[in-house]
């Protein structure tokens, strides 16, 4: 379309993967979040990642913070809490919401893989879980059983006006127990791609979870070390904290075994 003022412009509706996600957004709980920005080095872990890959070994950066998330939230259960309705959830298991991206009908969109126990995982095993789930969303459409059953309620959801799907969305979202089964005790995304550009990522707030983490960028930083200055690989760390659930204190010792877990080589294989 043109138009004097504005020029040559294009208008398109969003798609139905897109308006669900913005009804999600729109659902979820008023909360207060406290978020926390985290340089972590990760350069240890990087040098192993590569030695280890050399050999054969599948592993990642990213499957790796995801396996240190899920030993310190077992370690810190009050962390790994989940809303039911005014009542708290606090689970021994730390079931990790992965958004991966896939091609579908409407261009690239990041799906749900949920990585069940992942405290109990080596970083290869979830690097392991999410290859498989691209691995059988292209062989069948479906990245697993959380994806499968978010497709049916997405199917049902087509046929129902918006402010029904809201409503839907916030029913499911209460209940506890259907958030943990379905999606997870905490989520954890990364700008993946964007990774040469330097800075922090902060995704939406933690919803009815006591927390949500995103991945930034990992860059070359002079820091000090035994009072010299050395460069090393940082990693840009952003944790969300639903204020409502986790207290600072316990947000802060949280923080700091995730950082001695994720700068460590610990648990790749």
């Amino acid at each position: 379309m043109t138009d004097d003022k504005l020029g040559n412009y294009t208008v398109q509706k969003p798609s139905f993967l897109r308006q669900l996600a913005m009804d999600s957004f729109a659902a979820l709980p008023d909360g207060h979040p406290m978020t926390a920005l985290m340089e972590l080095d990760v350069t240890d872990p990087l040098e192993r990642i590569e030695a280890l890959r050399a050999e054969g070994v599948r592993v990642s950066l990213f499957a790796h913070v995801v396996r240190s998330i899920g030993v310190a939230l077992s370690e810190h259960p009050k962390i790994n809490v989940v809303m039911h309705g005014r009542k708290f959830l606090y689970f021994e298991d730390v079931d990790i919401n992965i958004p991966v991206e896939v091609k579908t009908a409407d261009g690239h969109f990041p799906l749900q893989l949920v990585v069940r126990r992942a405290q109990d995982k080596t970083a290869s095993e979830v690097y392991a879980v999410i290859a498989d789930a691209k691995a059988q969303h292209a062989a069948t459409g479906s990245t697993g059983a959380e994806d499968r059953w978010a497709r049916r309620l997405m199917g049902f959801a087509r046929f129902i006006p918006r402010f029904l799907r809201i409503a839907l969305i916030r029913l499911v979202i209460r209940n506890g127990k259907m958030v943990k089964q379905r999606s997870g005790t905490t989520l954890v995304t990364s700008v993946g791609k964007f990774a040469s550009i330097p800075g922090f990522v902060t995704t939406f707030g933690p919803g009815p979870r006591g927390a949500t983490f995103a991945l930034g960028s990992v860059v070359d930083k002079p820091v000090v070390r035994d009072g010299e200055v050395v460069v090393r690989k940082i990693l840009s760390f952003t944790a969300i904290f639903n204020h409502d659930v986790v207290d600072g204190g316990p947000a802060a010792r949280f923080g700091t075994r995730l950082r001695e877990l994720v700068e460590s080589a610990e648990g790749l294989t």
